[in-house]
């Protein structure tokens, strides 16, 4: 399955798979929440999954599918090298991790390795530093992390209650927490420390 939000990304892989013959595309999703939904109807064996994609985050999603016990391993292709993200993409399930710039070649040995079991990181990866942030999990909720996440988007408190479905006190009490939790003193500072925490993505360009 395909989990990416700009569908050039998606059409790219699905003909690069589809020409090297040996793998199957059964689905496609535009985020992480969309992913989960087709997971769970559609026999998968294997997720290419972005990082940086709207309401549900690839890194939200890796934890969601770990947590469900769905059979699906996780391989993430993103263009993001930061030591902290590759740490927290592989602490919460993911088996492989490969950059958007990789050649072909890196993607298939990527999905060869996962498949027979192992993990895969990018060469161009420092993974000496990303062992130094191989550390417990955050004391997140997803919940909290989603709300997290929906910030960093830029949305108010309103904005949240709506799209969550949930109170405004209750956005409101999740904001709160969250500051509370990471140390943080105003909404910039918190989105900060969460980005360098690699518990949210922020959303640049194509990423």
């Amino acid at each position: 399955m395909l989990v990416d939000d700009h569908n050039i990304v998606r059409r790219g892989l699905a003909a690069l798979l589809q020409m090297d013959g040996r793998y199957q595309v059964v689905g496609e999703a535009e985020n992480g929440e969309d992913a989960l939904g087709k997971l769970e109807s559609i026999p998968t064996d294997l997720v290419i999954l972005d990082l940086s994609m709207p309401r549900m985050n690839g890194l939200e999603a890796i934890r969601r599918i770990a947590k469900k016990g769905l059979r699906a391993k996780t391989v993430v292709l993103s263009m993001y090298d930061d030591p902290q993200f590759v740490a927290e993409a592989l602490r919460d399930g993911a088996k492989g991790y490969i950059l958007k710039q990789a050649m072909d070649e890196e993607l298939f040995l990527a999905l060869e390795a996962v498949l027979k079991g192992g993990q895969y990181v990018s060469p161009a990866i420092d993974f000496a530093r990303v062992q130094e942030h191989m550390v417990g999990p955050q004391e997140l909720t997803a919940r909290e992390r989603e709300v997290l996440q929906l910030i960093a988007d830029g949305h108010t408190t309103q904005e949240l209650a709506e799209i969550l479905q949930i109170s405004p006190h209750t956005a409101t009490r999740h904001r709160a927490n969250l500051m509370q939790k990471l140390n943080a003193h105003n909404q910039v500072e918190l989105v900060r420390i969460a980005a360098q925490k690699g518990i949210i993505i922020i959303k640049s360009g194509l990423a």
